[in-house]
């Protein structure tokens, strides 16, 4: 059984992408300007299969010249702005390869016109949701005059109602990054995997939250250092060094039930490895973007949606491992769960490292 179980907990966690987060990040800003709105609009060159003929997600010149007409007509069927019940003339102006930090794909500026000034936007957005990516997220800044409005589209929030950049959109935008921090935990597999590690071995409530407590304290200090530029790291040496950290947990846990005993060291190196992995949460929240006029609190709030999101996890599975833990098979469990755990930490950290 327990071989059995390992393999198949294996093939499911061995399906995953080397590189966790895979949601493509897109940008947008909307500028106002009288009867126009002119939107500059950025998409990843993974999440355009429609113009990458030879499908290896990276699109070059020619395919984005022989395929502009289909981006064009895609854009039109799902990005919509209103002013009012008035739905805005679309009109694609151009699209060029660009970057964005390490994302690489296309810019395209469009242009929508109003028939009067436009004092209010409504702002429907369904790129790839549905079709492509439903992980995709798109920042967005829009702009009229000295008013700056920031948020972002996920497949929960697809309409955006503009009107000003008062307490209510700020309240809006810390709600948003705080469900943005709850999903990036809860889909950052490696960080799951890594918190699975430390909590199968836990010999009870006190010692998983000396765990946890030193593994929030530590990835919540380097993701703020991190997402406000104090300090500067290398994000593909740190994805290589958290996959590398998944591994050392999993092979411990081997020596861990070989002694029955947990090492009094485990929370120090816990805290010394959430200071890595903070600093890949903190490369995720900067590919997404942050918003300049509320930035301080909506990092503060991205940071708290880790924390509910981590702490969700650890009421709805540390009860149950603490309730089997005696059972006689718990211990080839635990071995045979960790070994997997292990090979997967190592591989992606080859291909993390290899990858270019």
């Amino acid at each position: 059984m327990i071989v059995l179980l390992s393999i198949v907990v294996g093939w499911c966690l061995g399906s995953l992408p080397a590189e966790a987060h895979q949601s493509n990040k897109g940008f947008s800003q909307i500028t106002i300007e009288g009867r126009h709105a002119v939107y500059e609009l950025f998409l990843h060159e993974g999440e355009l299969p429609f113009i990458d003929a030879d499908e290896n997600k990276q699109v070059t010149a020619e395919e984005l010249a022989s395929g502009q007409d289909r981006l064009a007509d895609y854009v039109r069927q799902h990005v919509e702005l209103k002013r009012g019940d008035e739905t805005l003339a679309y009109r694609f102006v151009s699209a060029e390869l660009s970057g964005q930090g390490q994302n690489h794909g296309v810019q395209m500026l469009l242009e929508y016109t109003s028939r009067f000034a436009i004092d209010n936007l409504t702002v429907h957005y369904t790129l790839l949701f549905d079709d492509i990516d439903p992980q995709h997220v798109n920042f967005i800044t829009i702009v009229n005059g000295d008013d700056v409005v920031d948020t972002f589209f996920e497949t929960g929030t697809r309409v955006h109602q503009y009107e000003s950049s008062g307490d209510h959109d700020t309240n809006r935008t810390l709600l948003q990054y705080l469900w943005l921090g709850i999903k990036h935990i809860w889909t950052g597999y490696d960080h799951l995997l890594f918190l699975l590690c430390l909590l199968i071995v836990a010999t009870g409530w006190r010692d998983a939250l000396r765990i946890v407590t030193a593994f929030t304290a530590a990835h919540s200090v380097t993701l703020l250092l991190t997402a406000t530029e104090l300090i500067r790291v290398n994000s593909r040496l740190i994805e290589i060094v958290i996959a590398l950290s998944i591994a050392y947990v999993a092979a411990e846990n081997w020596f861990i039930r070989r002694r029955a005993k947990v090492p009094r060291y485990r929370w120090l190196l816990t805290f010394a490895f959430g200071l890595v992995h903070g600093m890949g949460f903190a490369g995720a929240l900067q590919e997404t973007g942050l918003p300049s006029r509320n930035f301080i609190s909506s990092l503060l709030s991205f940071n708290a949606g880790i924390e509910i999101g981590q702490l969700a996890i650890v009421a709805a599975i540390l009860p149950l491992l603490l309730q089997i833990r005696s059972r006689k098979w718990y211990s080839p469990f635990v071995i045979g769960l960790s070994a997997v755990i292990f090979a997967l930490g190592v591989v992606w950290a080859v291909q993390r490292g290899l990858q270019p």
